[in-house]
């Protein structure tokens, strides 16, 4: 799915979803397919199973956003150092 596609299948809804396709380019991620995983009111409960899933499966590119924004601005940050393993 595009995201204009999940805009209009869930107008005004918080979206937790998964990046099928991506691509990077200047520092933003590009999101070519959606698979859209469930749908809320609340930001924080989108919020809580955006975690959970994170948490099972942390290598998949998982996301959430309010299907009122026209563009996916993802900006990609750059990790340097140490992190917890």
């Amino acid at each position: 799915m595009l995201w204009e596609e999940v805009r209009k299948a869930y107008p005004d809804k918080w979206v937790v979803f998964e990046a099928i396709e991506a691509h990077s380019d200047s520092n933003y991620r590009i999101v070519d397919d959606i698979a859209v995983i469930d749908t809320f009111d609340d930001s924080m409960d989108a919020f809580r199973r955006h975690n959970e899933l994170h948490k099972q499966k942390p290598n998949r590119e998982l996301y959430f956003f309010r299907t009122s924004r026209e563009d996916l601005d993802i900006h990609e940050k750059k990790w340097t150092g140490l992190r917890k393993i």
